[in-house]
């Protein structure tokens, strides 16, 4: 064979190779976040911070919780997250000590964040990535966007098919199921409650329930005991542990005209597998379904 045309060979040979094989570490990820900025890194993030539990909670499971370097104060499943350095909390964030940890990216939550901490982020040159879930039908692509960019993209797409498999029969289950008046309470003095905005909203009409209060606004408005009468909730929830169970209860024995009250069901669910987006709501949403059915199958 000439020089030439084993050198043609050879180029051509190697061309092959780069095409079929993966990209390397040095090629740029971009994906667009829930505030449609397009967020690009320039290789997968091996330095996370987390503000927020249910983002840390995601990130673990697709396999990426060691990369996580800072974590808000609530992080605290699986356990292993409970030993990350912790950088905020409801009221404060730790921005020296975030710029301290020199993280490739940063996770932060729309609505629990707010909109000055990401601001403040960015102006800081720190790449800041937000997250907002409002409907369970997020989770599988918001899993694989955790995946691309932090380099687990084999295990978040497993994961978030997985999901979509469940949510698919929990949909199918439930879609033709006789509709219940629901009201979810997050706080008792003021009484507060969830729109049809957030993800709790969307758990309850796919459980087949009505949100009575889907329709308010602000996503977490106050109401009161009267406006409630006047909706007459077939189910009343709210998250929690059994302890709190009877308190709560002997709360509301105060109005025996609401439906709920009047036929006992009023029931819990513990909190972080509601009021976190993560893969664990589909368990919050199996015991709001189960809840609603109890309702159907004794009514009044």
């Amino acid at each position: 064979m000439k020089l030439s045309t084993l050198f043609i060979f050879l180029i051509t040979a190697v061309s092959m190779f780069c095409v079929l094989c993966p990209a390397t570490a040095n090629s740029n990820i971009s994906e667009v976040d829930d505030l449609k900025r397009e967020i690009t890194l320039r290789a997968p993030a091996k330095r996370i911070v987390s503000l927020a539990p249910n983002i840390t909670e995601l990130l673990f499971h697709i396999g990426a919780g060691g990369n996580i370097v800072g974590v808000d104060e609530f992080s605290n499943y699986p356990h292993e997250a409970k030993s990350i350095t912790r950088v905020n909390n409801h009221s404060r964030v730790n921005y020296e000590l975030i710029l301290s940890l020199q993280p490739d990216l940063v996770f932060a939550w729309s609505s629990g964040n707010g909109f000055e901490i990401v601001q403040r982020l960015s102006e800081l040159e720190l790449t800041v990535f937000v997250i907002e879930v409002t409907k369970l039908s997020h989770i599988p692509e918001l899993l694989k966007k955790l995946g691309r960019l932090s380099d687990k993209t084999i295990e978040s797409k497993r994961i978030a098919a997985n999901f979509q498999k469940k949510l698919r029969y929990l949909n199918k289950t439930y879609e033709h199921k006789k509709k219940v008046k629901t009201f979810y309470q997050i706080w008792d003095d003021p009484i507060m409650t969830l729109n049809g905005e957030h993800l709790v909203s969307d758990v309850i009409r796919i459980c087949g329930g009505v949100n009575i209060f889907a329709t308010s606004s602000p996503l977490v408005p106050r109401v009161n005991i009267e406006t409630i009468m006047k909706f007459d909730p077939e189910v009343i929830l709210s998250s929690g542990t059994q302890e709190r169970l009877g308190s709560w209860k002997k709360t509301w024995s105060r109005w025996r005209n609401i439906t709920a009250v009047k036929g006992g069901h009023l029931y819990l669910i513990p909190p972080d597998l509601m009021q976190r987006p993560t893969y664990r709501t589909l368990d919050g949403a199996s015991y709001m379904c189960k809840y609603l059915d109890r309702y159907r199958e004794h009514g009044r």
